[in-house]
């Protein structure tokens, strides 16, 4: 028996409306989607360092004042195309960057285009990655497809990636396989130099890398991870008296962090795990591999709570645990620091689009170390005020730093550097 024609026609505008419904929440999450993940690349592990940081004994002050206002969090995640860079005055000769860009267009009636650019000039690591995303919707999650260019063809890298959610979604799973420097001695007629050397992998290197997050209206859990599994190559200059070299890099990092509203404040529990271990050994073995490993972990505590007259208190305890050593032939040489930071600080609504900041900072770092260059065990705290602007689509955020303990080097008054953050959508 046939359907009359009203539930017939019932049916097909219940059909329709469903339709228009699954695209209108395709296109927000490709909204949501659009500018794609990032993800690390041997560049980033290859110049990861734990050490590098006591050329600035402060070092841990200054990166804790580079870090964009957590009120600006949210507007990053939800917007397709974004600009933010957090940038600071190190040492007399080093200025902290850290820039990130995401642009998001149409590639088709449901795929999308993404771009992202990170560039990061730190004590800790330095690389610049441009990651080229060709999004495509599927009824279960989402593809994508990344090409990441570079001048030399065998640091080109490529990564796929399936994703249920996105980064404003309730719940969300994402994983990438990371296709690193595919052109180098992938298919040996292809491309075996980098620059004037010939690097031939005998290991090839991917990265597999993975996010999972929970969230719901008073609390949430994210976690993610990327790790470069082992790689191994030969490199030799052209024509070079020099024997070649044996060089190999590995490296992971992990990060968990859980949020929770209760009792009149967000409260805040983060823990981070990064580590590289590299060697560089001739080819004729007529040295040692000169290992060089290097790991920092850290854990993080916070809580903040607002009141009703524009007045927000925020505290913050974190606990960072630095290891590195080389071995010979280029050095013996071993470091270990622990750095135990609190920080409060006070936020005050002078109007809706205007914020002063007023905190301090203390943190105690104890230091170990044979053969490797410190400043040794010690204290260093900071005062600091900022204020916090809002122009049209721009929030702008400067901090002045206030030193409160003698240094061992000329302090013009009592000035203890400057850090600059900046956020726009578009």
């Amino acid at each position: 028996m046939e359907p009359a024609p009203f539930t017939r026609l019932r049916g097909q505008r219940l059909v329709a409306a469903t339709r228009r419904i699954a695209r209108l929440l395709a296109l927000a999450l490709l909204a949501a989607t659009g500018s794609a993940p990032t993800y690390a690349s041997t560049e980033e592990f290859s110049s990861f360092d734990v050490e590098r940081p006591e050329e600035n004994d402060e070092s841990l002050l200054d990166h804790l004042l580079t870090r964009p206002p957590a009120d600006w969090h949210d507007e990053w995640e939800r917007a397709p195309q974004a600009f933010r860079t957090a940038q600071g005055c190190f040492t007399s000769g080093q200025w902290h960057v850290d820039n990130e860009l995401k642009l998001a267009s149409p590639l088709g009636h449901k795929a999308r285009f993404g771009l992202r650019l990170v560039q990061v000039e730190s004590d800790l690591a330095a690389y610049e990655n441009l990651d080229l995303w060709f999004l495509f919707p599927q009824r279960a999650g989402t593809l994508g497809v990344m090409f990441r260019p570079y001048y030399d063809k065998s640091r080109q890298d490529f990564a796929l990636m399936w994703e249920l959610g996105a980064d404003t979604t309730r719940d969300q799973l994402r994983l990438v396989y990371g296709l690193e420097d595919l052109f180098n001695n992938l298919w040996v007629w292809r491309q075996t130099r980098v620059g004037e050397s010939g690097a031939p992998y005998d290991r090839h290197p991917w990265e597999p890398a993975f996010k999972a997050a929970l969230r719901r209206a008073r609390w949430s859990l994210e976690t993610e991870g990327r790790w470069l599994t082992l790689a191994r190559r030969r490199v030799g200059l052209y024509g070079g008296a020099e024997p070649g070299r044996a060089q190999s890099l590995w490296g992971a990092w992990g990060a968990a962090e859980f949020e929770a509203r209760a009792l009149g404040a967000t409260w805040t529990a983060r823990t981070e795990n990064r580590q590289a271990r590299s060697t560089d050994q001739p080819l004729d073995l007529s040295a040692g591999d000169a290992r060089r490993s290097r790991r920092l972990w850290q854990v993080e505590l916070a809580a903040r709570r607002a009141t009703r007259r524009g007045l927000a208190l925020e505290g913050r305890w974190l606990y960072v645990d630095r290891m590195q050593s080389r071995r010979p032939p280029l050095a013996d040489a071993r470091f270990h620091a622990i750095d135990r930071a609190l920080q409060l600080e006070a936020r005050w609504a002078a109007r809706t689009d205007l914020i002063v900041r007023l905190g301090g900072l203390f943190d105690r770092a104890s230091v170990s170390k044979s053969g490797a260059f410190t400043h040794g065990t010690r204290n260093e705290s900071r005062a600091y005020f900022g204020l916090v602007a809002r122009f049209g689509r721009v929030s702008l955020s400067g901090i002045e730093g206030i030193e409160l303990d003698p240094e061992r080097y000329e302090i013009w008054h009592h000035h203890d550097k400057g850090f600059l953050s900046l956020q726009t959508t578009f």
